[in-house]
């Protein structure tokens, strides 16, 4: 699906967040202020936990945080449905609302299999065979006698957008693949299911799974910067938003403890950019 279809596709899922009660962005008079968040789910665990530090100094300002996937996000940012989008690819051309970008860092993306598959290594175009489907046993690739199963995301996913570009390229994920919607739940249907192999933003405790290396190139948290399949999380708000927004995400984009849930970055990961 393309990024523009993607987009289109993310509006029911943007919009289902006012049917389901969802506070609509910067709500409410001067006693009860709202700010909404939504977006990528691999950033939702690091930004849960460090705001109630920002909380304690913003007084009267209740902040929601929701998943949906990138595209929901950006697309709730458009409609002015959230503050804050949190993605994990950049908007769309479709997307005719300026923003500024909050660069979070780097999130690694790797290749995960169920645990006894017998493999530890594929070049790149095994894996992207994989996961469209060409190949359908583990022992092609010289692992176990085991049917594939392939696992992955929805189409609001941004990790599942990388894998697509950098990964499949031509190709399209197997129409036979078990949809999850989230991280978690990737990690314990390959974890679970004989011969299932998925992709996981390395936020996960992967010691559960097989984590496959790709060509020459092995994945280490101590050396991030060398792995090639990876996204940007980065948080969008529009460029009119309230400056209590924006400052959210300049806090959100500072604390280092990100990297506490597998978001690398430099020492800082970059000024805000307008686009």
């Amino acid at each position: 699906m393309s990024s523009r279809r993607q987009f289109l596709h993310a509006m029911g899922v943007a919009g289902s967040g006012v049917l389901l009660g969802r506070w609509p962005a910067w709500a409410g008079g001067p006693e009860a202020r709202y700010i909404t968040i939504m977006g990528a789910t691999s950033c939702i665990s690091y930004v849960k936990a460090v705001l109630p530090e920002w909380e304690r100094t913003h007084h009267g300002v209740k902040v929601a945080v929701t998943g949906g996937g990138s595209y929901a996000g950006l697309h709730a940012l458009a409609l002015a449905q959230a503050d804050i989008a949190m993605a994990d690819l950049a908007p769309p051309g479709s997307m005719a609302v300026p923003v500024r970008r909050y660069l979070l860092g780097r999130l690694p993306i790797v290749l995960a299999a169920w645990p006894h598959i017998g493999v530890d290594r594929l070049s790149w175009g095994q894996a992207g065979a994989l996961l469209a489907g060409d190949i359908v046993n583990w022992r092609q690739v010289g692992g176990a006698d085991v049917p594939v199963v392939t696992v992955s995301r929805p189409e609001s996913s941004g990790a599942r957008e990388v894998v697509q570009q950098r990964v499949l390229g031509t190709r399209r994920f197997s129409p036979d693949s078990i949809i999850q919607l989230s991280n978690g739940a990737v990690l314990r249907t390959v974890m679970e299911t004989p011969g299932a192999v998925g992709y996981l933003e390395a936020t996960a405790p992967m010691h559960r799974v097989r984590i496959l290396s790709m060509g020459s190139r092995s994945f280490s948290p101590h050396a991030w910067r060398l792995w090639p399949l990876y996204a940007e999380p980065s948080l969008y708000v529009r460029v009119q938003a309230p400056k209590e927004v924006r400052n959210l995400a300049v806090f959100l984009q500072g604390r280092p403890k990100r990297q506490d849930f597998g978001i690398y970055f430099e020492q800082r990961p970059g000024q805000a950019d307008a686009r």
